[in-house]
């Protein structure tokens, strides 16, 4: 939003919040339609994917440090060098906050990131795609969905325990941190991290997607200043924060997925969740290895078995 005034850039983010809010509210109350739409959906990707979006996705366009750098969908067990020990939790480590769009191109692999879940089947059937086959993402999980996400604390925290998925902060009420200031910025981003901590028995740091993909200065130092020095937007998104048909979801991957991307996805919305087991196949047969964003930046809090 460079060249904006102070005053057109808190009128957008106000008018963004209010469609986010909109847009929650429609989900909540509207799961019923969602789900039929969605069989509609299936039977359209089914017969060819004819529906796809004629232009391309949007991406958030940002300015920060670059990043640091089993075949997806095939089901397999954990082997003992994927197992990691969580142990106690590390306590902050404050440091200075880097903002991260991609990861190293030198490797096949992507990072598929899910922001949110107001959706608890949603988040339920992603849970189950990542078991079964294997595949590894990361969370950006809210607090204030907690109904959607502690009945998965104990398969997501196997899930972190074989190495398949990391958990990074998102805040607790999707604040956007510019708007709010750093210090309510801060209060928050503490809440959720308590949140995590108590839900899944593991920390978010030091890995932070800011609400919004919004930040400054302020909110960056305040961010570094809680041990969370991996800031993590995304090079490429399939849009879901709004309700998209599977054919256009799997047309963005298509799309975004290349060597160090990081794709932002959410768990809000049927779509998504149900679209995941081709979105794994997609990517296997682009030769692309979907893994967590500590695999693709560095940074994981957890220490691997020996």
């Amino acid at each position: 939003m460079a060249g904006l005034g102070e005053q057109e850039r808190l009128e957008r983010r106000a008018e963004a919040r209010k469609r986010t809010q909109q847009r929650r509210r429609a989900a909540l109350g509207g799961l019923v339609a969602a789900a039929v739409l969605t069989g509609v959906v299936i039977a359209v990707a089914a017969g060819g994917g004819r529906s796809a979006p004629r232009t391309s996705p949007h991406v958030a366009g940002t300015t920060g440090a670059g990043g640091r750098g089993r075949a997806a969908g095939a089901a397999h067990a954990p082997t003992p060098a994927t197992v990691v020990h969580l142990g106690a939790i590390p306590p902050s480590q404050p440091g200075t906050a880097h903002v991260y769009t991609h990861g190293s191109t030198a490797g096949r692999t992507v990072a598929l990131t899910f922001d949110d879940g107001f959706c608890a089947s949603c988040v339920a059937r992603i849970v189950d795609v990542l078991l079964r086959t294997g595949a590894h993402a990361t969370f950006f999980p809210n607090g204030r969905y907690s109904a959607s996400w502690d009945p998965q604390a104990a398969k997501i925290r196997t899930l972190v325990e074989r190495g398949q998925l990391i958990v990074g902060n998102h805040t607790f009420h999707h604040v956007d941190a510019p708007v709010v200031g750093a210090a309510a910025f801060s209060t928050d981003l503490q809440e959720n991290e308590r949140w995590i901590e108590r839900t899944f028995g593991l920390t978010g740091r030091p890995f932070l997607r800011p609400p919004y993909g919004a930040y400054d200065s302020g909110t960056l130092s305040a961010a570094g200043a809680d041990g969370y020095t991996h800031v993590v937007m995304w090079s490429g998104t399939v849009a879901d924060s709004s309700l998209r048909t599977i054919p256009y979801i799997l047309h963005a991957i298509r799309h975004w997925a290349r060597p160090g991307a990081i794709i932002l996805m959410h768990g809000n919305y049927p779509p998504t969740s149900i679209a995941l087991p081709q979105i794994l196949a997609l990517l296997r047969r682009m030769r692309l290895r979907p893994v967590t964003i500590g695999e693709l930046l560095g940074g994981s809090p957890y220490r691997a078995a020996r």
